[in-house]
């Protein structure tokens, strides 16, 4: 019995009021024991005094609150399996990523959507991490530790990818590369970029993924007007410059996310227009998905005990049905 724990144990505090509960049953029931003398009408036999009924009563509860309390002793094993999606991102770490159009940068904004984003994933579900610019990377594989993604989530930046440039198709054939080829319908890849297909091969590689039976769906980052890319020189703040010398403004190019993502049946989201864009797409999109099964096993738990009170509970009750001589 060292190992006895209630799984509702913050219930604990009612039992403080079971004292106070047999003293007002026991005010009661003597109140009408009284009352029945004073007017002549007892019962055809004699009954509990209010004493014995209020105890009774007050243990009926006790013995209740402690089989809602849930106690446990023991181990059982049990049959587990987790059940869920894989869930690819691509995200842009090139320079454009850096413009000021969102707070603080798009770049930050897109990693706080991805953050917001884990606190929705069930325990089945997995999530890699492939970041992109003119090259494309693995930077996080496929993994089930949400904690260990979000960990190395913070060391994300946009001198991960040293090759500059903003190349789709690059990021989405290695999404395609990782994916699991005999689970694809329960795979999903989400692109995260401001849009600038500066190679022009976003669309074919979509188009090589939805042939693989994958969908993409696309969130942009960034506004249609544009803004000045933010970078740091000798210590100092300016903004990015082309080789002519003027300043680049990066904009936000939302026309070839929609054909992209359209190309493999997935969906574009803006991300100005909606605070949580990922976690949109999760519910409206991701989890009316069928998923599949990654790992059947065993697992350990403590085993339930509610029968040793409850046998009691109901043995009480029995007894206080055929006691009642008459009595409602």
């Amino acid at each position: 019995m060292s190992d006895l724990e209630f799984s509702r144990a913050a219930l604990w505090p009612w039992l403080l009021s079971l004292p106070l509960v047999w003293a007002l049953a026991w005010t009661l029931f003597d109140r009408s024991r009284a009352s029945v003398v004073a007017y002549g009408a007892g019962p055809a036999r004699g009954g509990l005094s209010p004493l014995w009924r209020s105890l009774r009563l007050a243990v009926l509860l006790l013995l209740g609150l402690l089989c809602w309390m849930d106690p446990r002793s023991g181990e059982e094993t049990i049959a587990t399996e987790r059940r869920g999606l894989d869930l690819l991102v691509c995200l842009d770490t090139s320079r454009s990523m850096l413009a000021g159009d969102m707070e603080p940068t798009r770049l930050q904004r897109a990693l706080q959507d991805v953050r917001a984003l884990l606190a929705k994933l069930s325990g089945g579900d997995r999530i890699g991490l492939v970041v992109f610019a003119g090259a494309a990377r693995i930077a996080i594989p496929l993994t089930h530790d949400v904690d260990s993604f979000r960990g190395l989530l913070a060391e994300v930046d946009t001198d991960l990818v040293k090759v500059g440039g903003t190349d789709l198709a690059a990021a989405l054939r290695r999404a395609r590369e990782i994916a699991d080829p005999d689970n694809r319908a329960t795979t999903v890849v989400l692109v995260l970029t401001d849009g600038e297909d500066l190679a022009g091969a976003g669309r074919q590689a979509a188009g090589e993924l939805k042939d693989a039976g994958l969908v993409v769906h696309a969130v942009g980052y960034g506004s249609a007007l544009g803004s000045k890319i933010n970078i740091v020189q000798q210590g100092q703040q300016e903004f990015l410059r082309d080789q002519a010398g003027q300043e680049v403004v990066s904009r936000m190019d939302p026309e070839s996310l929609r054909k992209l993502a359209a190309a493999t049946g997935g969906e574009f989201v803006r991300a100005e227009a909606t605070p949580l864009p990922l976690n949109e797409l999760y519910e409206k999109r991701l989890l009316p998905m069928q998923k599949r099964s990654y790992e059947a096993g065993t697992d350990t738990q403590k085993q339930a005990r509610y029968q040793w009170l409850l046998l009691p509970l109901l043995l009480l009750m029995l007894w206080d049905l055929a006691m009642a001589g008459g009595r409602r």
